[in-house]
C-alpha cells in the first residue's frame, strides 16, 4: 500500500510570526515563484492568465500597523491599497449599507450575525464551537446564472411580539444588465473562537486576489475582530485565511515582480514571468 504520508501535499501552510504587510509579501512570494498558471475560461478577468495556489495564512500579529503593504523606499509602485481605504472599506464588513454600482457586500450577511456572535458569547461563555458566520447563500450560484431570474425575501420576526425585526431581499437581476461581470461572493465564512483570552479568526475565500484584494480584504477583518474583542473585553487574537484559489491575475504580474525585485527581461524588453506549470 503506498504511504500517503510522504506525498507532498498541494496546500500552501504559513505561520507567520509578524504582521500583514510581511505575510501579504511572503504569500505573494510563493503564488509568484511556485504558482500554477491556467487560463481563466470564466469568472473575473476571462480570457486572461492567473498564478494560483491554494493555502493557508495563519498570521499571528495582524493588528501591528500599517496594516496596509508598504512599498521600498523610491518605489514607483503604487501600494494596492492604503490605511484611509483600509478604514472604508470596514464599512462594508460591518454594515448592510450597499452602493448602487455594488451587486453585494460582504457586511449584507455578516452586519447581523456580529451583533448575535458577541451576544452568543457574552450569554454562554467561551467555550463553544458555534460562533462561525457564514457569506453567502447556497443560490449565490445562480448569480453566474443568466438563464434565470432568483428572488428571494428573509423576514426576521420577534418569536413574542410577531414584531418585524428586518428584511431583506436577494435577487440576480444585476446580472441582466448588459457587459456585467457577475461574481458571488469571495469570502465565504468567518470562524470566531475565543482562547487564552483572545479573540481569534477562522476565514474562508473561495477566491481571493492576492495582490489587489488581499491587503484590503485582510486589512478590513482584522479592524472587525479588534471591535469585536474590545467589545467582548477580550484580546485581539490570530488572523487565519484559508483559500483554494489565492491569485495574482495576468495584469498585475509586473507590479507584483517589481515588488519582490525579481522583475527580469530579455533582450527584446519582454518581462519574464513564468513557463506552464
Amino acid at each position: 500500500m503506498e504511504n500517503h504520508s510522504f506525498l507532498k501535499g498541494m496546500v500552501k501552510h504559513l505561520v507567520i510570526d509578524g504582521n500583514l504587510d510581511f505575510a501579504w509579501w511572503t504569500a505573494l512570494d510563493l503564488v509568484m515563484t511556485q504558482g500554477r498558471k491556467y487560463f481563466i475560461d470564466s469568472g473575473s478577468c476571462d480570457q486572461t492568465h492567473r498564478l494560483t495556489l491554494p493555502m493557508i495564512i495563519e498570521v499571528h500579529k495582524p493588528g501591528i500597523r500599517p496594516l496596509a503593504p508598504i512599498m521600498p523606499e523610491g518605489s514607483d509602485i503604487a501600494p494596492p491599497t492604503t490605511e484611509e481605504k483600509i478604514e472604508e472599506y470596514v464599512a462594508s464588513l460591518v454594515t448592510n449599507e450597499v452602493a448602487k454600482e455594488q451587486h453585494y457586500t460582504y457586511g449584507e450577511d455578516l452586519w447581523w450575525q456580529i451583533e448575535e456572535v458577541i451576544k452568543y458569547f457574552k450569554k454562554y461563555g467561551f467555550g463553544n464551537a458555534c460562533c462561525h458566520m457564514p457569506v453567502g447563500r447556497p443560490e449565490s450560484f445562480l448569480f453566474y446564472n443568466w438563464d434565470i431570474d432568483y428572488h428571494e425575501m428573509i423576514v426576521v420576526e420577534d418569536r413574542k411580539t410577531g414584531e418585524t425585526l428586518w428584511t431583506r431581499h436577494i435577487t440576480n437581476t444585476w446580472n441582466k444588465k448588459p457587459k456585467v461581470e457577475v461574481s458571488s461572493q469571495c469570502l465565504r465564512g468567518i470562524d470566531c473562537w475565543v482562547e487564552n483570552g483572545k479573540l481569534h479568526f477562522w476565514c474562508y475565500f473561495r477566491s481571493n486576489d492576492l495582490y489587489a484584494a488581499w491587503p484590503e480584504n485582510h486589512g478590513g477583518l482584522q479592524i472587525m475582530k479588534e471591535m469585536m474583542a474590545e467589545r467582548l473585553g477580550v484580546g485581539d487574537g490570530v488572523l487565519i485565511t484559508s483559500c483554494k484559489d489565492l491569485h495574482v491575475y495576468e495584469s498585475t504580474w509586473l507590479m507584483a515582480l517589481k515588488r519582490l525585485k525579481k522583475d527580469q527581461e530579455d533582450n527584446q524588453g519582454n518581462v519574464i514571468i513564468l513557463k506552464d506549470r
